[in-house]
């Protein structure tokens, strides 16, 4: 008996669905999408399900992934000739024909060109094996042999226009008119009028042969199989009639439903109970777009698409619309009160109870398909919370039990429609544990409450509540409950947030907890669990909130887990799962991710999302239920859906896979366009031959499936490069590969379904031109040629070499001569070696003595640099005999090559100068980009033997020197370029002879004019020796120059050191002492320089000056030149310097910037942000000259920022200014009353120092006995380091700078407070006596207090 009574439910569920309107999703292309035009004509699918869009502003073809569109382009005959397309038709073989406002055109899909086919007013097109047009009141066929239209057929009659075509099953050719109805012409040309009025948009036939006859006015007209017509025309009283009279266009669906076109919207006619349906657009996203449909086509899978006249392209495919959505409403019957949803339950009448999140309980009643709300209202007898989480039907007492978050419990009474709230009382034991209640469960005749605050039996007679489990340790970690679920054995089973699942035996009173251990194998999963669910074989099945689904096995107390990783789950976040009401070992669940159905024999879960159609983007947590007919209901955030679950289970549609794009070398390629590539559309291609450079391509592909729930994984290959099939992304559609080889491949494209068919094609790269046979032919032929030629040339070379033995003699002889010569120099230089020491030795000893005149010095002077010449001179030619004999050996070490350069400049200047010779160093501003994108000075630093450069600068800069006249400019400049570092020595000196250019680096070469200024002829081997150590260096060297103008020698060295011999390479830098050619020392010059210059040391000498340079020539040379003003300290680096600092305190630092171990720049940040030490002034030396690292110099507080080359005078000038003006400062400070404190501070840590000196002066100042102890305590130093503070800042001690203090304020007092008299005035400053305060005074300010109070400085004024 319940059989039949569930059969009879299920049958009215069924009749009562399809009695009720399809609820039914739209899916939208507009002009957002691509689509050249919003106003739809006319539609066409293709025979690959290529949709053609026919629209005023040209022709769009959409293939499932993109839109394109076709209009009138100037200048190209192939393009279309008229872009406003009212009709579109085709023979389904590759011919498109459209029917335009100007004629009939003709598309090629696979020349993808366009054919104009006729001109002029064309009213209606149609193919069927034949294409047929109406103009006017005839009926045209086209013949493809002539490409003509031939007249069929001619309408008489008076102002007749054919509008629509129609060729039936039976061969007779239906023809509607614009004014006059239908006309039917059969096979034997009879002719009869069976609509005589209207104006006909539209003749449809559907799948049984009876035609479908759209109206302007008259409404539809369905002619059936037995020739009788009915007219349906909108009835105003009948909402299940037509919607308008104004009908576009028809289509029937799969399911044998007719669609008919309106102007007020789309209906679906049922045939089999005559009922219309109308949809219409709104503001919903998944409605129509418009209401007023032109045109309805349908593709090969059953869908079908709506063109509209003001919103675009809409689509829809009724087989697979089968949810049903519930959405918020504001209106009580319509829909839901929140969409937010929760738990669901069914009542004996089929009506669904569903939990909300806001909005109460909402109550659907299936049937009528309205809603009922019970909301939450203020002093009304309502429910207590909105906010709903739990509830429970009790069918047998006609209550609803409803448990709500903050609320408590509610109980509705079915009979009287009456609430009666249990709440928790602080006061009242027997009262519900917490307001906040999760699930509901019944248990005999009492109820199991869980809530936020443990489990409770709740009597529902008495109201009293006892809570469970709360005198056990294990039962207390029981607090919020996330569900309840009694099994069949009558255990409850708890599931508790964070702390696993319970079970409870209320016969032992065992209560058992399961929770998740990773030491033990079959332990639950995770310890959080959503929901429990027992199936129809006993199964226990856990929801877990981050490990999937859990079964537990009963027979060994262990729990089965399947999720993401091994079984394919969508989500591993799962939050409720039930029983399939319709196939038996499955189960239904919902995930964070959506839904998913479980095969349990297969262990496998088939997955839906929006990808395939599901429509819910987010589900909540319990909002799973399927009512006793088998619908399914799911809620979310955004509402609830309901669909039948056997509706899931479809056969899949069949569809094609299109290569759609070929992109090659990121230009895509069309047919016929410059690369040559197509000549076809790349969907009707079976191969393609590209270039050797054009093996970078990209495969555009789609498919005709416009069905999200149709959706199959695609995967691809390309044959000849891998066999492995390879599956896209979601939202891939372009499949790229670079650089193939040369060789043939097919591109695979296809599903994992055999009946879809895969696409292939093939492709063939060509080989490079130097890889083709005739490329091969001319290698052949070169090699013989090659053979050939080096025979010949074999043959030569004996001819010649006896011709060679004559050159090779007279050679030889040559060097022999020239052997004989060096040696002579050689062996001659060795002679005079030794006693030029000792006279070079004698001299330097003279020099050292200072009692000389002036004459004798000068003379003793000129006797000393040419001794230096002489030993120059001598060591050249055994250097020389050295490179000659391949002795000479070089050791290279990594050198700044702008610094070794500037100091050979600086050694050469005073002699420059003394020859009133103009002398530049010249340095090119080079940068590089470093980390971070800030740009740095480049150092050029290259890998060579400083002593043997250092000869070959010497070398050049005493030829220039030589030749050069008064007046004349020599320049030394370094660069950085390609690579290599380029020095040029350039003069504007007597210059070279053309012809001699090539000969000076020749051993014993002199160039025959000799400049009238050279002090005589060389040995000819001093360029020959330069050339020497710079091919030893991997370097060139060369001249350019012009006799009369002056000569440039270009040295270039290489970067690096890779082109060096592991033996010639040093990894400790050498520090070679520059010679000092042709001028006395240094140390002398820059002292007299000074001494000329005035800088008198205005300097104490107990000043002390730090130097800090790596560079040991240039730090000696410093040392030497303040050592007349300081008392001169030197560090090589920045940690050596930091250490001196400290210890010494000198009144001035000079530092270098680029250093080892600490640069410049840290050095004085380190100082600087010293208390101790940062009121010492930093000067920082640099080859930098670029004005953002000056900017940045002085921006980390350096007191100035001196650029390489620097004048020695200015270097001292601002150095003593430095030192001179901080001792101006304080005798300013000491000796002016009106002078504060302030002014010294040169840095923000000095001022506060000063600032709180000040202060605690002030907080003293009238306290006689305030003294130097009480004082440093106050400052919080030590006596010493305010001693050494106050000195380096002020020049006072802390007893001298209190005195200070104490006399200025005196001194204000006097001029600001005539009122009080000295003795008062002294009191207040804190002297013990107004006589010694006017005598220290006096002594400091060499004015009275009396006379300072009238107004005097000084006790001369009158």
């Amino acid at each position: 008996m319940k059989k039949l009574i569930l059969l009879f439910l299920i049958i009215l569920n069924i009749a009562t669905v399809l009695a009720q309107k399809q609820n039914i999703t739209f899916n939208h292309l507009t002009t957002d999408d691509g689509l050249s035009q919003f106003s739809v004509n006319s539609l066409y699918v293709d025979e690959q399900g290529v949709l053609w869009i026919g629209t005023r502003e040209g022709l769009n073809r959409y293939n499932g992934s993109d839109i394109k569109t076709f209009k009138l382009q100037k200048n190209n005959p192939n393009s279309l000739f008229c872009n406003t397309v009212l009709r579109i038709t085709g023979d389904q073989q590759g011919k498109v024909f459209l029917l335009c406002t100007e004629g009939v055109a003709e598309f090629d899909l696979i020349t993808q060109k366009f054919t104009t086919l006729l001109q002029g007013n064309v009213t209606s097109i149609y193919f069927n094996k034949r294409l047929f047009i109406g103009k006017k009141d005839e009926v045209y066929v086209y013949n493809k042999e002539t490409r003509n239209f031939d007249l069929s057929y001619h309408l008489a009659g008076k102002d007749i226009s054919i509008s629509c075509l129609h060729l039936d099953d039976e061969g007779s050719l239906w023809m509607g008119t614009d004014n006059s109805g239908v006309y039917k012409l059969d096979k034997e040309k009879v002719l009869t009028h069976p609509i005589e009025k209207g104006n006909t948009t539209s003749i449809y036939q559907d799948s049984s042969g009876e035609l479908w006859i759209g109206s302007w006015e008259y409404g539809l007209y369905h002619v059936d199989k037995d020739g009788v017509i009915h007219n349906m025309r909108h009835d105003p009283q009948n909402p299940n009639s037509i919607a308008s009279d104004f009908v576009r266009d028809c289509c029937e669906d799969n399911n044998g439903n007719i669609w008919i076109g309106t102007f007020k919207g789309l209906n679906r006619y049922q045939k089999s109970i005559g009922r219309f349906d109308n949809y219409v657009a709104n503001n919903d996203t998944e409605s129509l777009t418009h209401s007023s449909i032109w045109c309805i086509v349908k593709d090969a899978q059953g869908t079908l698409w709506l063109g509209t006249y003001f919103g675009g392209v809409n689509y829809f495919n009724p087989e697979y619309e089968i949810y049903t959505r519930y959405k918020a409403t504001d209106t009580e019957q319509e829909g839901l009160s929140s969409p937010i949803i929760g738990r669901m339950i069914e009542d004996k009448n089929g009506n669904l109870w569903i939990c909300t999140e806001g909005g109460g309980v909402n109550v659907y009643d299936r049937k009528k398909g309205i809603f009922q709300w019970f909301r939450h209202e203020e002093r009304k007898n309502s429910i207590s919370h909105n906010n709903v989480k739990a509830i429970y039907y009790d069918e047998k007492a006609e209550k609803m039990w409803i448990g709500t978050h903050l609320g408590g419990l509610n109980k509705l009474d079915l009979r009287t429609n009456t609430f009666t709230h249990y709440r928790m009382k602080e006061d009242d034991p027997n009262s519900l544990p917490s307001d906040i209640i999760r699930d509901i469960t019944p248990y005999r005749d009492q109820l199991i409450i869980g809530t936020q605050n443990g489990v409770c039996l709740f009597d529902p007679a008495t109201g009293i509540c006892r809570q469970l489990f709360k005198d056990t340790k294990e039962g207390q970690a029981i607090r919020m409950v996330a569900d309840l679920f009694m099994d069949k054995d009558s255990t409850l089973w708890i599931a508790a947030t964070g702390e696993g699942v319970y079970s409870y035996r209320f016969d032992t009173d065992l209560l058992t907890n399961y929770r998740h251990d990773p030491e033990i194998s079959g332990s639950l999963s995770n310890n959080n669990v959503n929901s429990i669910m027992q199936d129809s074989r006993g199964r226990l099945w856990f929801s877990t909130s981050g490990s999937g689904l859990d079964l537990y096995h009963k027979e060994n107390n262990s729990f089965e887990n399947f999720d993401m990783q091994k079984n394919g789950l969508s989500s591993d976040c799962v939050y409720e799962v039930c029983e399939s009401s319709f196939e038996q070992n499955s189960l239904l669940l919902i995930t964070n991710q959506g839904f998913s159905k479980f095969d349990v024999p297969n262990k496998t879960f088939h997955n839906y999302s929006i990808e395939n159609g599901f429509p819910l983007t987010a589900v909540n947590e319990n909002a799973l239920y399927i009512t006793r007919d088998g619908d399914v209901f799911l809620g979310g955030v955004q509402g609830m859906i309901s669909f039948h679950e056997k509706k899931l289970y479809f056969t899949p549609k069949s569809y094609n896979i299109l290569l759609s794009r070929l992109i090659v070398n990121g230009k895509e390629v069309t047919p016929d366009d410059e690369t040559g590539i197509l000549q076809y559309a790349l969907s009707y291609t079976q191969e393609i031959t590209l270039e050797a450079d054009q093996n970078i391509f990209s495969i555009g592909y789609t498919t005709s499936n416009y069905i999200s729930a149709n959706r199959d994984k695609i995967l691809y290959r390309l044959e000849g490069f891998s066999n492995e099939w390879s599956s896209v992304q979601r939202g891939q559609n372009i499949i790229t590969y670079t650089n193939l080889n040369p060789g043939n491949y097919t591109f695979v494209v296809k599903t994992h379904r055999d009946e879809i068919k895969e696409t292939r094609l093939k492709i063939r790269i060509l080989p490079p031109w130097y890889e083709t046979w005739w490329a091969y032919l001319i290698y052949i032929i070169s090699v013989g040629s090659l053979l050939l030629y080096l025979i010949h040339a074999y043959n030569s070379r004996i001819r010649l070499r006896e011709s060679l033995k004559y050159e090779k003699k007279h050679i030889e002889d040559l060097e022999a001569l020239n052997q004989s010569k060096l040696r002579f120099f050689t062996n001659i230089s060795h002679e005079f070696r030794t006693p030029l020491t000792l006279i070079v030795g004698q001299i330097e000893t003279l020099l050292q003595v200072q009692t000389f005149t002036p004459n004798v010095y000068n003379k003793i002077l000129r006797i000393y640099k040419s001794s230096l010449q002489l030993r120059e001179l001598i060591s050249e030619l055994l250097d020389f005999r050295k490179q000659e004999q391949g002795h000479m050996k070089i050791k290279v070490s990594k050198h700044n090559l702008v610094t070794f350069l500037y100091e050979n400049y600086l050694l050469f200047l005073e002699y420059a100068s003394s020859k009133k010779i103009n002398f530049n160093f010249k340095k090119e501003a080079v940068t590089e980009v470093v980390g971070g994108g800030t740009v740095a000075e480049l150092l050029v630093e290259v890998w060579y033997d400083q002593k043997q450069i250092q000869k070959v600068i010497n070398n050049l800069l005493s030829n220039a020197l030589k030749h050069t006249k008064a007046e004349d400019t020599i320049s030394i400049s370094v660069k950085k370029q390609k690579g290599n570092a380029i020095i040029e020595i350039q003069d504007t000196g007597s210059g070279i002879d053309a012809t001699e250019i090539d000969k000076i680096f020749d051993r014993f070469y002199q160039t025959e004019q000799l400049d009238s200024l050279a002090v005589g002829a060389g040995t000819g081997i001093g360029l020959a020796l330069t050339k020497g150590i710079i091919e030893l260096h991997h370097g060139t060297i060369s001249v350019e120059s012009e006799l009369g103008k002056g000569s440039n020698f270009i040295i270039t060295l290489k970067l690096g050191n890779g082109h060096f011999e592991p033996d010639q390479i040093s990894l400790k830098e050498e520090i070679v002492q520059q010679q000092e050619p042709l001028h006395p020392g240094v140390s002398a010059i820059m002292a007299e320089a000074a001494l000329d210059n005035d800088i008198i040391p205005s300097q104490p000498s107990d000043a002390k000056m730090l130097i800090v340079e790596d560079d040991a020539s240039i730090r000696e040379m410093l040392a030497d030149i303040f050592r007349t003003f300081y008392q001169v300290i030197t560090a090589s680096d920045g940690v050596e310097a930091m250490e001196l600092v400290e210890k010494e305190m000198p009144s001035i630092v000079l530092s270098d910037v680029v250093m080892p171990r600490m640069s410049g720049t840290e050095l004085c940040k380190q100082i600087k942000k010293e208390f101790n030490t940062c009121h010492i002034p930093v000067v920082l030396l640099t080859a930098r000259t670029a004005v953002e690292h000056t900017v940045e110099g002085l921006r980390i507080g350096a007191d100035d920022y001196i650029t390489k080359p620097f004048n020695i005078n200015i270097l001292v000038s601002r150095c003593n200014n430095l030192v001179n003006s901080r001792i101006q400062l304080q005798e300013k400070f000491t000796r002016q009353p009106q002078a504060f404190a302030q002014i010294l501070a040169t840095n923000p840590m000095d001022k506060e120092m000063l600032d709180r000196a000040m202060e605690i002066i002030e907080k003293y100042l009238d306290d006689s006995e305030f003294n130097v102890n009480t004082f440093a305590r106050e400052m919080g130093m030590a006596r010493t380091n305010l001693f050494s503070k106050l000195k380096a800042v002020t020049g006072q001690t802390p007893n001298d700078f209190i005195l200070t203090i104490r006399l200025k304020k005196g001194a204000i007092m006097l001029r600001s407070n005539p009122e009080l008299n000295i003795t008062e005035i002294s009191d207040r400053v804190g002297f013990s006596s107004s006589r010694y305060f006017s005598k220290c005074f006096k002594d400091v300010y060499h004015v009275s207090p009396m006379s300072y109070r009238k107004g005097k400085e000084s006790e001369d004024e009158e």
